[in-house]
């Protein structure tokens, strides 16, 4: 799914201390997490969502993960965009 490298290449953060780069990819990885389930609950029907939601409560989220690779495919390229996506707001953000 998400990877440290990612982060750390997509918000370009490789000469920034280790410390503050720890801790921006902790916040921004929950981020990417919580606006890809979101965007992929949506395209879900109610009895995916349910057992989606189970296997997470039960602590099963390697299981979870290969079912949602099964039903998107295309679930790299949805985490690429939204931690692009998320890059865009941080630079627009803060070159104001």
């Amino acid at each position: 799914m998400i990877s440290k490298e990612t982060i750390i290449q997509e918000l370009k953060l490789e000469n920034i201390p280790n410390e503050e780069k720890f801790e921006i990819m902790d916040k921004t990885a929950g981020i990417v997490l919580d606006r890809v389930l979101l965007r992929l609950m949506n395209e879900l029907n109610e009895s995916e969502v349910i057992e989606l939601n189970e296997l997470i409560e039960n602590g099963k989220q390697d299981e979870a993960a290969i079912n949602l690779y099964q039903k998107f495919p295309n679930l790299d390229e949805i985490f690429d965009e939204e931690i692009k996506k998320i890059r865009e707001e941080l630079v627009k953000k803060y070159a104001e």
